[in-house]
């Protein structure tokens, strides 16, 4: 099963471009777990097919890695969308991968015969007045490096980064990321790194590399490896209203 994924992935990833529709895509995070100020947060995912026959599609889900953890499993599961038409996948963790309100991961759709597909998704709590309050999630592959601006570290909005490395690293070896803080002036006011010894998702605080207010600022991530492909994101979320921001990592060229 294991390699079987991993070629699925290599597929995806090599017939995929940064500016068209390609055979599948990532989202980066996808969640199934409460937030702070009794938010409850879960993520739809819509995958349409432009195209004039069906395709089966496969959807990899890539449990949150966290330090002290075993390294969770990858899960699998497998759908059809019409042609031209749709497939709505409605609190996609819980519902079609049956995980525990408590879950948050990355994923990959990925079709079965190479034919594009145009994937969206959106990770979203209620409000009290019945709405909802949410944010897009997209995946841009990067290389190398990438980066994002506008992150916020103070009393009023915090800014949470993330990595979704969707291919494992060879066996007893590491790939690293360096996450470099820099103020409005372009200068580092803080470094640290997120660590992969296999594929999934990583999400740490800016708290964790910032130690002092930081009212506007730039991240910039640099993997070890430059062969590797892979996602950043940066997302910055009010602490009053609980609303967030999404906000891909770009790299230079791809």
């Amino acid at each position: 099963m294991r390699t079987f994924l991993v070629v699925l992935i290599l597929l995806f990833v090599a017939g995929i471009g940064a500016q068209s529709i390609g055979p599948g895509a990532a989202i980066p995070a996808v969640a199934y777990l409460p937030g702070v100020g009794a938010t409850f947060w879960q993520s739809d995912v819509v995958i349409h097919n432009p195209n004039d026959s069906p395709t089966t599609v496969n959807l990899l889900l890539f449990p949150e890695i966290k330090d002290g953890e075993t390294t969770p499993e990858i899960k699998t599961e497998e759908d059809t969308v019409p042609a031209r038409g749709q497939l709505t996948l409605s609190n996609v963790v819980g519902t079609v991968f049956h995980q525990p309100p408590n879950t948050k991961g990355a994923l990959s759709v990925i079709s079965t015969n190479g034919a594009s597909l145009v994937v969206g998704s959106r990770t979203y709590t209620f409000g009290d007045d019945g709405g909802s309050f949410g944010q897009d999630v997209f995946g841009i592959l990067v290389t190398d490096r990438g980066w994002a601006s506008g992150v916020r570290e103070d009393s009023f909005y915090r800014t949470n980064v993330g990595i979704f490395l969707p291919v494992p690293p060879a066996q007893g070896q590491t790939v690293a990321f360096s996450i470099i803080v820099r103020d409005p002036d372009g200068e580092e006011v803080a470094s640290g790194s997120i660590d992969f010894g296999a594929a999934g998702l990583r999400q740490r605080p800016l708290s964790d590399f910032v130690v002092s207010q930081l009212f506007s600022g730039s991240i910039e991530v640099i993997c070890s490896d430059p062969s590797y492909f892979w996602y950043g994101y940066i997302s910055r979320i009010d602490n009053i209203s609980g609303d967030a921001v999404y906000r891909p990592l770009r790299g230079k060229e791809f």
